[in-house]
């Protein structure tokens, strides 16, 4: 009588005699072929990604496609960069008691302007939400010790990879408080040495934005100069250069006519944050608080004499609007 251990040793034996030995040496050269050919195939592909992203790279290299802003690519607006650069220093020849009008032929770019300025401006924060989200893995506290989108700029650019930030001078830039507080900051921060590529880009894109600040303080020079024909009640009241910030603030003459004192007051206020441990913020003073009637007024009466002049500068843009003899 069979025993179970030697039920088990014919079962082997019957699979043994089924499988045919010639078979295995053309399965495993079928498997070994395939396999090659899939890696053949495969590597072919991946060689060609890796030729065509490095075309990719020389190619946008060379048409300096590495800039971060579009707006310096731009042929339009470097055309009216060049525009405003040559009639910035020239005086329009308008009679005593006349405005410029719709149908002078430089009313256009004035008008232009005014909303050039803020193209800036959306231009310029882009530009550091972009050196913000590269900056953060080296100093990922450094945006809410310096708030401003250019100073915060100028110190990443200052910074750069350095670890004792001792030895930099960040006095013409921020109060002793703000550098006390970078320095304690970055000799605790968790981040890391940032590559040489990324920090190249990163460079790149601060210079851009400096250069596009020099554009906003071009434009803002060329639109005081012309201040005296196109609000000469507003440029009365505020003097040339605020009235100058206070339209292009608000978007053009004809928004700052529609808008109500208390937004007058308003406008060009920015949010501040508080440094140390609050996480708290305030906003500072518009536009209006920095002209010389608000601070000539005694303290205990500004916030009076704030909203009085907002209503006058009211008032003076919607004559200005209007093209009205001045008050």
């Amino acid at each position: 009588m069979a025993t179970l251990a030697d039920s088990f040793l014919q079962d082997l034996e019957d699979l043994e005699e089924e499988h045919d030995p010639e078979e295995e040496p053309l399965q495993k050269k079928s498997k070994k072929d395939g396999k090659k050919g899939g890696v053949l195939i495969a590597g072919d592909e991946s060689e060609d990604e890796i030729m065509d992203a490095i075309a990719a790279f020389e190619q946008a290299e060379k048409s300096g496609s590495s800039s971060v802003s579009d707006m310096l690519k731009n042929d339009e607006f470097q055309k009216l960069m060049d525009e405003v650069r040559e009639r910035k220093d020239e005086q329009p020849a308008l009679e005593l008691g006349k405005q410029l009008s719709e149908e002078d032929t430089e009313y256009p770019l004035i008008t232009r302007c005014n909303s050039l300025v803020r193209e800036i401006d959306d231009e310029m924060l882009n530009i550091h939400r972009f050196v913000r989200d590269i900056y953060s893995k080296k100093f990922p506290e450094l945006e809410s010790i310096v708030t401003s989108p250019l100073d915060y700029l100028q110190v990443v650019q200052r910074i750069g990879n350095t670890k004792d930030l001792t030895t930099i001078d960040f006095s013409d830039i921020l109060p002793n408080t703000a550098v006390m507080a970078i320095t304690v900051t970055a000799s605790m921060t968790a981040g890391q040495v940032l590559p040489k590529q990324e920090l190249e880009k990163m460079m790149i894109a601060c210079d851009e934005a400096f250069t596009l600040n020099d554009c906003k303080r071009d434009v803002l020079l060329y639109l005081e100069s012309r201040m005296s024909g196109l609000a000469p009640n507003l440029s009365a009241l505020l003097g040339a250069a605020l009235a100058a910030k206070l339209i292009t603030s608000a978007g053009g003459l004809l928004n700052l006519a529609r808008m109500p004192a208390q937004n007058i007051m308003l406008v060009g206020s920015q949010k501040k944050a508080l440094l140390g441990m609050s996480s708290s913020s305030y906003h500072t003073q518009g536009i209006v608080m920095m002209s010389d009637l608000i601070l000539a007024t005694p303290l205990e009466y500004r916030n009076r004499a704030v909203k009085l002049v907002a209503g006058k500068c009211g008032l003076a843009a919607r004559v200005d609007s209007f093209h009205e003899s001045p008050l």
